[in-house]
């Protein structure tokens, strides 16, 4: 949605729209098997008990609950526990809370309930799974999960039950462990997690984020057993400008976040800033892993050695601040997110240290293709220019990249450079938008709390850009619904197209005819098509099929109700959910005539160009009738059409 601000009166009333239909919506939730949306709702939402921390935790709690069980089907066995109490500079609160279910966590979540000076409850945002419909217990063991999964990598923990947000939007109960690897970046660290029903992949979660790099060489010098060669709390000159860099320019991030945010450290409890240099040999790349930076020395070529560069060091730093914080998992958009924020303090501290005018935009310019002047990792300002994403609705949708986190972040990085200096998009993508600016230290200070009081784990674009509204009314708005700051903020990422944080609608249920064929279907990751099929006689069972060679669409069938997308339903007739999109189900009877079938296509990861048939089977075993073993795909080829087994092996029955 563009905005183009025609009166301040116009953008109070499109905001409080935005803001109360989106709260409506969110009923649709109950809808079981629907992917859950990002929460953010916002009115008169209960109030604070401040005369203890037992008592605010308490009433906090009570107001997060009165809440989900209200309006996001909660139904009581969802445990949140308080875990931050963040005091912003206007003294409001904000209270980040986990989620567990049958006393186990649940990965992806997280609430943030927000509160005034004054205690009244004004917002409330973040990632909630209802527990309806989820499995309690797995049905495969953890070794037959992972062998299924074909996990590429070596197991580091031992397996887990862990709930978690799959990638589909969905709950699932799964198995969770690390597994490590080594790809074209170098080291990595999965979290993975394997749903307990179907052996698929649910969720994975990066554990060591990179910054971005072109050409990687194999790990083939020393990568360990680094010896320390500085303690010092000051700024050091060895003579050897990779230490010195990495050492100095870490002291300059701790000195930005502690004199501009309060942050102590990257934990804000004084953590100490680890710096690993001369990592391998060529090795053209930087990272975070957890608990430590690790800079590669560059081949010369694509990189100079990459602790050179002061928005590289803090842009490593900071995805420590983040994982402390808001917790960004490193994949698809909160992954950009979190390369987006990495991004924006880059640029603060390499500003802090003398860059100005185009310069403070460019990412990496001081160690990125050295022969080549004025080339640069990413360009804030211009990312289509560095071959980036600056448009939401044009953002790469891919596995690679763990889903974009570096392409996409353009998104975010457009929408903060035009916050700060004001203007329209580089590239007339929104001629109608034009954003007034606010500048570098108003704008960092709302992307900063953003980050620490109002992001969560799973939060998307839409989130940010309401979590950035939200905090601008905390830091500057002195309560008011709408303000300057809040008016740029949202023009700001009007200007990048980035939507307003509303669910996604539910799909039109599209009718089917017996035995004709429904060709040319697609959807996105966790999108969920609804079908019918109207008149099936008692006695009668119905097959459905699918047919796609790509992407893996799950397919699930119920009579007189919306089919459920969730492999554990008790409501469904059944469902097929194999690894790819070749899917066929065949019903029970119904006792009446007259009765509809629903047919659900739950889109586990996207798909094109599927087929879908569905036919009623004959009950009078008339016509051609396998001989029980045969063959059978459709369910036709058998008698009361009873065709059963795995994808690819399926048998008559009778």
């Amino acid at each position: 949605m563009s905005i183009k601000l025609r009166s301040f009166t116009l953008l109070l009333v499109l905001l409080a729209v935005l803001f109360t239909s989106f709260a409506g919506a969110q009923d649709t939730k109950k809808v079981q098997g629907k992917a859950n949306p990002p929460i953010l709702v916002t009115g008169d939402l209960g109030s604070l008990n401040t005369a203890s921390k037992a008592s605010l935790h308490a009433s906090a709690k009570s107001s997060l609950n009165r809440l989900l069980n209200e309006k996001f089907a909660a139904d009581g066995d969802e445990e949140m526990t308080a875990t931050k109490v963040m005091k912003d500079k206007t003294g409001g609160v904000h209270i980040r809370f986990e989620q567990q279910l049958n006393g186990l966590p649940v990965a992806g979540a997280g609430m943030v309930v927000h509160a005034d000076a004054n205690g009244s409850i004004y917002a409330i945002n973040g990632d909630f799974i209802p527990s309806a419909g989820l499995p309690t217990k797995p049905n495969i063991k953890a070794s037959d999960a992972f062998n299924k999964a074909n996990i590429k990598g070596t197991r580091t923990s031992p397996p887990e039950l862990n709930y978690v947000i799959g990638r589909d939007g969905l709950g699932h109960l799964t198995w969770k462990a690390s597994f490590k690897y080594v790809n074209y970046e170098g080291p990595q660290r999965d979290l993975v997690f394997v749903d307990t029903i179907t052996g698929k992949v649910a969720a994975r979660h990066p554990q060591i984020m990179y910054g971005r790099s072109l050409i990687t060489q194999d790990c083939n010098q020393k990568t360990r057993r680094c010896r320390s060669v500085s303690t010092s709390s000051d700024t050091i000159s060895s003579g050897d400008q990779a230490i010195d860099d990495a050492h100095n320019y870490a002291i300059a991030t701790y000195d930005y976040y502690l004199n501009n945010h309060g942050r102590d450290s990257i934990d804000n409890a004084g953590m100490t800033l680890k710096s690993r240099v001369h990592y391998s040999r060529n090795y053209n790349n930087a990272f975070w892993d957890g608990s430590q930076m690790t800079y590669g020395d560059g081949d010369g070529v694509t990189f100079a050695p990459l602790s050179q560069d002061a928005d590289v060091v803090a842009h490593e730093l900071t995805h420590g601040v983040t994982e402390r914080s808001s917790g960004l998992i490193y994949q698809n958009e909160s992954g950009a997110l979190n390369e987006a924020w990495s991004d924006i303090f880059g640029a603060m501290v390499d500003r802090q240290e003398g860059a100005a005018g185009s310069d403070i935009w460019l990412i990496g310019e001081d160690i990125y293709t050295p022969g080549a002047p004025g080339d640069a990792l990413r360009n804030m300002a211009d990312p289509a220019s560095m071959g980036d994403y600056d448009y939401y609705p044009d953002r790469y949708t891919g596995s690679s990249d763990n889903g974009g986190v570096h392409w996409n972040s353009g998104i975010a990085n457009l929408a903060f450079q035009l916050l700060v200096d004001g203007g329209q998009h580089p590239r007339n993508k929104t001629p109608e938008v034009t954003v007034t600016g606010i500048g570098f230290d108003d704008a960092a200070a709302i992307f900063y709390a953003a980050n620490i009081n109002c992001l969560t784990p799973s939060s998307n674009f839409a989130s940010a850009r309401y979590c950035t509204a939200l905090q601008a009314k905390a830091l500057f708005d002195g309560g008011q619904l709408s303000s300057d700051h809040q008016t740029s903020i949202h023009l700001a990422w009007d200007a990048v197209g980035v939507p307003s944080n509303t669910p996604p609608e539910s799909s039109t249920p599209i009718e089917l005819t017996d035995k004709v064929v429904m060709n040319d279907q697609s959807a996105s990751s966790g999108e969920i098509q609804h079908y019918f099929l109207e008149g099936v006689s008692a006695g009668k069972t119905v097959t459905c099929s699918t047919s796609c060679s790509n992407g893996d669409a799950d397919l699930y069938l119920r009579f007189n109700a919306l089919a459920e997308a969730n492999p554990n339903s008790n409501n469904n007739e059944c469902g097929s959910y194999s690894e790819d999109s070749n899917e066929s189900c065949t019903t029970g009877a119904p006792s009446s005539d007259a009765t509809t079938l629903n047919a659900a296509v739950h889109a586990y990861a996207s798909y094109s160009s599927l087929s879908l048939t569905c036919l009623i089977n004959s009950d009078d075993g008339g016509g051609s009738c396998a001989i029980r073993g045969s063959s059978c795909s459709l369910g036709s080829e058998c008698c009361s059409g009873n065709c059963g087994g795995k994808p690819g092996s399926r048998t008559c029955r009778k």
